[in-house]
């Protein structure tokens, strides 16, 4: 299934599912959350619990420069608890993943869209159990590596 599909041949009652996974090595279990389901989905033998909350899109081109920004409802500290505790981890210099996928609630077999390998930035929470965080593209090539090939040190290059 595509969003072609979902938004051209699809009955006005179809629903799209936001759902995000949330991980890192340390915590105890994926947290998955669905924004527009109040009674939460079961989706193959994940289950995502309905969490209140908004994202955002920015700059979701095909570029790779992909970035969501989300907030969401924590009243049990669940998951800020799970973030403050990377630092005591082993890996605390590793930065959560997240997932974030859309279904049609007719036809769970598989996501409409899905984008993968997010890090989440920056979060933080306040005292009303609201999160917020930023999920972005990893920096694959921040640094140079490598040569400059400059018509100085190779004077063939001219020729090509």
């Amino acid at each position: 299934m595509d969003y072609t599909s979902f938004f051209l041949n699809s009955s006005g009652g179809v629903v799209q599912l936001e759902c995000i996974e949330i991980s890192h090595p340390s915590f105890t279990k994926t947290f998955r959350y669905v924004r527009n389901d109040e009674d939460g989905v079961k989706i193959g033998k994940d289950v995502y619990q309905y969490q209140p909350m908004s994202i955002k899109r920015a700059n979701v081109t095909n570029d790779l420069e992909q970035r969501l920004s989300i907030t969401l409802a924590d009243m049990e500290d669940e998951l800020m608890n799970a973030i403050k505790n990377i630092r005591r981890s082993t890996s605390p210099r590793i930065k959560p993943k997240l997932v974030f996928k859309t279904y049609r609630d007719d036809d769970l077999s598989a996501p409409m869209n899905e984008i993968q390998t997010l890090e989440i930035a920056t979060i933080s929470g306040d005292s009303t159990g609201l999160v917020t965080f930023e999920a972005q593209a990893p920096e694959l090539n921040a640094v140079k590596t490598g040569r400059l090939f400059t018509f100085e040190d190779y004077p063939l290059l001219r020729g090509i």
